[in-house]
């Protein structure tokens, strides 16, 4: 296949669409390729993307989006099972709007917002994540796609607990993370939160106050990383006890996504 070597899964209508496959463990062992696939909204894929996509051979589509998400941008028909009932919401991202609109948001006071959301969310998201990594284990004989929006805050998170599980150093997955700044369009989001400024009759704004809420910063998913280890002494202890797997899983899947 033409792209099964490559970060990106090119795709006339993906969005943030990428491969975490590629990246070596601290055993030194690689993680399989067209495994486990991250990416924001699947509203836009072409028919050929659907064939693609089959061609891979998906057959779970994770999407974590609330039911207002999926409404305003509903999923094409991915040939594969949907499990589309998470509904994750993360930590006080929400309150960016009333922040905004009470005029208590700036650039620093957005990053905060952003970070601390990053940062208190870990338990709140135990059972949407105990869920999804149970899936993840069950269906390791075959290739996921798990999404949000935009496919950079909770599909983020969802892949450092992945590559978290199959061993991938922290730097690494900072740096997949990262990605989401070369591979998304935040200019095109932050126009469509200046809009809806406007039809909230919003006088006054500053991009940079839009910045942290559309686009990515390693402070993010550090503050994720951090936040399990105070609490839980580590990502593998969040991994057991906070979110169910067993020993036996994380063997699993070291054994079907990691090559060698």
């Amino acid at each position: 296949m033409k792209n099964s070597m490559t970060r990106v899964v090119d795709l006339d209508g993906g969005i943030n669409f990428r491969d975490i496959g590629g990246y070596t463990n601290s055993q030194g062992r690689t993680v399989k390729w067209r495994k486990i696939m991250r990416c924001g909204h699947l509203a836009g894929l072409s028919d050929n993307d659907l064939d693609a996509l089959e061609q891979i051979g998906i057959n779970r589509v994770h999407d974590f989006r609330r039911s207002e998400e999926q409404v305003q941008s509903p999923s094409c028909a991915i040939r594969a099972e949907f499990i589309d009932d998470y509904q994750i919401l993360i930590g006080d991202i929400s309150r960016f709007w009333e922040f905004l609109f009470e005029g208590e948001l700036t650039a620093e006071s957005s990053h905060q917002l952003v970070v601390n959301s990053y940062k208190t969310c870990i338990d709140a998201v135990i059972p949407p994540f105990s869920r999804f990594m149970r899936h993840i284990v069950d269906n390791a004989d075959n290739a996921s796609v798990f999404h949000c929006s935009a496919g950079k805050d909770r599909t983020g998170m969802a892949a450092a607990l992945i590559l978290s599980a199959l061993d991938v150093p922290r730097e690494t997955i900072i740096e997949d993370y990262m990605l989401t700044i070369e591979h998304y369009d935040s200019d095109k989001l932050i126009a469509i939160v200046e809009e809806h400024l406007r039809k909230a009759n919003v006088e006054s704004w500053d991009r940079e106050w839009l910045l942290p809420y559309c686009s990515v910063h390693q402070d993010n998913i550090i503050a994720f990383l951090d936040g399990i280890d105070e609490r839980y002494g580590g990502v593998k202890n969040y991994l057991i006890t906070g979110l169910g797997l067993s020993q036996a899983d994380l063997d699993k899947m070291h054994h079907c996504y990691l090559e060698g």
